[in-house]
């Protein structure tokens, strides 16, 4: 007897975003192929987008920035509208791993990754 295979099965077995939210490297996402798939579909979302683009930029350009200089270059350019626009779109960079957060002195700072570069060669 023939079993057929319908692609609401698939997408019921297939894991989202919340089996993976404790994930903090590419190392843990890369022990099983949803782990990687999902973070290569982060990572193509995050830097396709023309906010996180230019945020990729901005941040590439400068090497690191404070969070305060980011925000107002950011508004200044109208390329985000508010602050939690502009808190969405570097979480979300963080989460792809395209930059890295650090503090010094009570100040935030942003630092481009390796994999933040590609923008380099982009457009």
């Amino acid at each position: 007897m023939q079993k057929f295979f319908f692609l609401n099965d698939f997408y019921n077995i297939m894991p989202d975003e919340f089996d993976f939210k404790n994930y903090k490297s590419i190392d843990e996402f890369s022990k099983s192929p949803e782990g990687v798939r999902y973070l290569h579909d982060l990572y193509l979302k995050a830097v396709n987008h023309p906010v996180r683009r230019e945020i990729l930029n901005i941040i590439n350009k400068k090497g690191r920035i404070s969070k305060k200089e980011l925000f107002k270059t950011l508004l200044e350019s109208k390329i985000i509208s508010d602050e939690s626009m502009f808190n969405y779109n570097i979480d979300y960079l963080i989460k792809a791993f395209c930059i890295n957060l650090s503090e010094k002195e009570d100040e935030i700072f942003y630092e481009i990754t390796q994999s933040g570069k590609v923008v380099d060669y982009l457009e």
